[in-house]
């Protein structure tokens, strides 16, 4: 299999290409392009998801998905030597609020080596920021007005968790240094905007 003839990535490498797109339309949305917050706001949840199901999945690569279908996944690993197991169908992911209550469980410690530490304001504003990717991901055939006064902290917000979770190990074991660089200079900029 030639690599040039696939494109390939993984959640880590999605957070670190959504990350650097969200800190460009950032940039541009804050410098006065505000028809930018609408690409801004997808490209930042994307990387918060991306970042969220790498740093949850744990090495059986389960740790993102329901309770229910890890229960499938483990039967399957334990009975897979069965002329009959068969995996699961399903590899759906919780919703972005549960990846959230997940990464700041303590009973999830040992397979992100960390939890989130997210203040109630931050939630807030996270989970805001999932309901206009919802908007923008299901669009109607209507028009869209966006107050843009609360999108900054917002995304200091976002770029607050993003910077906890590129600074634990089960992210940065897949990516490779430039990439975690690439990362954490995006999330600087939109930090420090």
């Amino acid at each position: 299999m030639s690599d040039d003839l696939y494109a390939r990535t993984s959640p880590a490498l999605l957070a670190v290409h959504a990350c650097e797109r969200a800190a460009t339309e950032y940039e541009a949305a804050t410098s006065g392009d505000t028809a930018r917050w609408f690409f801004a706001i997808t490209d930042m949840h994307q990387a918060l998801t991306a970042a969220l199901v790498e740093t949850l999945s744990g090495t059986a690569g389960i740790g993102a998905l329901p309770r229910k279908l890890q229960q499938q996944w483990l039967n399957y690993f334990e009975n897979r030597g069965a002329a009959d197991a068969q995996p699961p169908a399903d590899d759906r992911v919780v919703t972005f609020g549960e990846l959230l209550e997940r990464a700041c469980d303590r009973a999830n410690c040992h397979n992100m080596q960390g939890t989130l530490t997210l203040t109630d304001d931050d939630k807030m504003d996270l989970l805001r920021l999932n309901d206009f990717r919802n908007d923008l991901a299901h669009v109607k055939p209507r028009g869209w007005s966006l107050e843009i006064a609360g999108l900054p902290r917002i995304f200091r917000a976002a770029a607050k968790i993003m910077r906890q979770l590129f600074g634990m190990a089960p992210l940065r074991l897949h990516l490779e240094e430039d990439e975690i660089t690439r990362a954490e200079k995006a999330i600087d900029t939109i930090a420090n905007r």
